[in-house]
């Protein structure tokens, strides 16, 4: 059967990059992007993010990715499948790939060749059939966890590293996965008994209980060898390889990157609503605690939609 390249696809603050760095231990025979339709998102000519600006006037310019274009790193991507000996494994952002609602520009235009006259519509910047030769995973995590945790970036000290002082609720994702999950697996799909008909949703709870069980039955899934080495990257050549995929965002990984392994946590206890307003006013103050708990709220829906998808072991 053939191995179609692995997409794992998330929204803000889910947990995926130590997911991610589970498959980068397996480097050997994987080719590794890490969130790679960021840089045209962000910093390229067809940029889609208003998050410029915020920005220093040289960020851009300092990437290294004002040229790049939704097209260009597309054909880097294709072009990579081809190769015999390693399957590409990416990680990206829903709303990198299904631009926001706020978003003016809908279809990069280096990417209008790459569809056929008259194509269907379908909630991405791409065509159907370049959606269809990945296999994709979706990973959530509850918003009560996911957008504390983005706020933080956006407040000192992280906020000197990723120059960001404002969460921009079009720009979490949640919405975007729904989207794309239902496009790919309308409900007369799910049930499907063939391998590529049966979605992989996981949920950041889940995977943090149990990793093992978790991984190995996604590997499954994938048909991909899964080894519980994957589940510790304790050297050096681990961290700088990592460090080497993620210093583009810098602020947001740096938990990820301290890290040396996933082990099991034990799941805290269930919080009442008014406990973590009340936590959130503790630690943030009253404007902040009130802004993430309208986005909490704003999110909820489409995580629980997801939520009901979600693999279990």
């Amino acid at each position: 059967m053939e191995q179609k390249p692995i997409f794992v696809i998330t929204h803000s603050r889910s947990c995926s990059t130590a997911f991610e760095r589970v498959f980068i231990t397996r480097r050997d025979i994987l080719s590794i992007y890490h969130e790679p339709f960021g840089d045209p998102f962000y910093f390229g000519p067809e940029k889609i993010s208003p998050a410029w600006q915020q920005w220093p006037p040289d960020k851009i310019a300092k990437s290294g990715k004002s040229h790049y274009t939704y097209d260009l790193v597309l054909q880097t991507i294709l072009n990579n499948m081809k190769e015999p000996k390693k399957r590409v494994f990416l990680k990206d952002i829903a709303y990198h790939i299904i631009p926001p609602s706020h978003s003016p520009n809908t279809q990069p235009t280096s990417l209008q060749k790459n569809f056929a006259p008259n194509e269907p519509p379908n909630p991405s910047l791409f065509p159907t059939s370049i959606l269809r030769s990945f296999r994709f995973v979706f990973l959530i995590r509850k918003p009560s966890a996911a957008i504390p945790s983005l706020h933080r970036c956006f407040i000192p000290p992280l906020s000197s590293l990723t120059e960001m002082h404002t969460i921009d609720a079009t720009e979490l994702g949640y919405r975007e996965l729904r989207l794309l999950f239902d496009y790919l697996y309308p409900p007369a799909s799910r049930t499907s008994s063939a391998p590529d008909g049966q979605p992989i949703l996981i949920d950041a709870d889940d995977l943090l209980a149990n990793p093992e069980a978790i991984i190995r039955s996604v590997c499954d899934r994938l048909s991909f060898p899964f080894s519980s080495s994957m589940l510790s990257w304790p050297s050096k050549e681990d961290h700088d390889f990592a460090y080497s995929l993620f210093e583009k965002y810098a602020g947001y990984h740096q938990d990820a990157l301290d890290s040396t392994g996933l082990e099991p946590k034990t799941p805290g206890r269930h919080k009442l609503r008014e406990e973590e307003d009340g936590e959130w006013r503790e630690r943030y103050g009253d404007d902040a605690a009130r802004m993430i708990r309208e986005i909490v709220d704003g999110c909820q829906e489409d995580y629980e939609y997801l939520r009901g998808f979600r693999m279990t072991v």
